[in-house]
């Protein structure tokens, strides 16, 4: 494989694992978000006692909302992971890999810009030294390391929270997820207040 391809090899490997760290970090905004909308209906419902009307808004919303997250946030990072869709050039990949790297500094965007001349130019062979050469420099470097995934760890309590809230919602009072929920699905459906006090003869 000739040096070039080996460095274009390399950004897709780059630009693959962009899209990877923003696909585990949508997923975790994904279920911290959704959770959070799922107790905070629940609860006015549970307590409102909503009309019809106000129930189905509610509940289309939701799923609105659901489909919108999953979409923007999961859907399409895993897309670009696999060359579906636009996805960011190899000149911001480099711009990204440059600030992780102050060693390289523009190097590698100034690489990709001689690639570019080298591309149109008739008479190249000057410039193909001079890529050869400077692709040989960076070839060591490990873009891979620009990105950390273990990053994403400070994201997880966005998820963990509302999941530890509705578990402990469902333990100690189910009524107020399970009851508001059935009358949230079941949106067209009249259901009676429960009269604040009850009468013993």
């Amino acid at each position: 494989m000739a040096t070039n391809d080996k460095l274009i090899e390399k950004l897709d490997r780059f630009v693959r694992k962009y899209y990877k760290n923003q696909l585990i970090k949508g997923l975790l905004y994904t279920v911290g978000l959704l959770l959070l909308m799922f107790i905070l209906i629940n609860v006015l419902e549970y307590f409102g006692y909503f009309s019809t009307m106000v129930r189905m808004v509610l509940f289309w919303s939701y799923l609105t909302a659901a489909a919108l997250f999953l979409g923007v946030y999961i859907v399409l990072p895993l897309l670009k992971m696999y060359k579906i869709g636009k996805r960011i050039s190899y000149h911001q990949a480099a711009t990204i890999i440059g600030k992780h790297f102050p060693e390289i500094s523009d190097k590698l965007l100034n690489l990709l810009q001689l690639k570019d001349m080298a591309d149109t130019s008739a008479n190249s062979d000057l410039l193909e030294a001079s890529i050869q050469q400077k692709t040989e420099s960076l070839s060591p470097l490990p873009f891979l390391k620009a990105i950390d995934l273990k990053q994403n760890k400070r994201y997880v309590k966005y998820a963990v929270v509302p999941l530890v809230v509705l578990l402990l919602l469902l333990i100690l009072s189910p009524a107020v997820i399970k009851e508001p929920s059935n009358r949230l699905v079941n949106y067209n459906t009249y259901y009676e207040k429960p009269a604040p006090f009850v009468y013993h003869v």
